[in-house]
């Protein structure tokens, strides 16, 4: 057996674990899920310099345990460009995780179900800015309605949260 097999396969076993007991919340809350699983990974975040909601939004993924680093950009619509997110589904800043952008102020649980479920997509959008989405005030309206986008173009919606 090679040496690193024993190792590499309990780390898939724990992730596959981590994947299956994650906590589930409510649309906005801020629950750090029981198995931890969000504390290895990292969050790439571009903003423009004059924004502070997109400060919310980071503290809301290091409250959940995730690694958050953040870049300014002047111009963050250039980056928006770079990853082909149509203009109808952007919103105030665009994250990376892993191999998928993250555009805007998406809930946890849509990250999570992105990440377990692994689609065949370039990455989801919560367009706009909607009152109560995480790391934005006020209160939610209804359901937060999450789209997958793949090649620049809007695939379906990817889920409600």
């Amino acid at each position: 057996m090679h040496r690193y097999a024993r190792p590499v396969a309990a780390l898939v076993a724990a992730l596959l674990l981590a994947a299956c007991t994650t906590a589930r919340t409510q649309p906005g809350a801020t629950t750090i899920p029981s198995s931890g699983s969000l504390a290895s990974l990292e969050v790439l975040l571009t903003k423009s310099p004059s924004c502070s909601c997109c400060t919310g939004h980071e503290a809301y993924l290091e409250r959940l345990g995730m690694r958050v680093q953040v870049t300014v950009s002047e111009d963050i619509q250039a980056v928006k460009d770079v990853y082909a997110i149509p203009a109808e589904m952007r919103s105030c800043h665009t994250s990376t995780v892993g191999r998928y952008f993250v555009e805007g102020h998406v809930p946890i649980e849509a990250i999570e179900q992105l990440l377990a479920a692994r689609p065949d997509i370039d990455g989801i959008s919560l367009p706009g800015m909607p009152p109560g989405s995480p790391g934005m005030g006020g209160a939610l309206e209804g359901p937060l309605i999450v789209y997958a986008i793949d090649d620049g173009r809007v695939v379906g919606e990817f889920g409600n949260f």
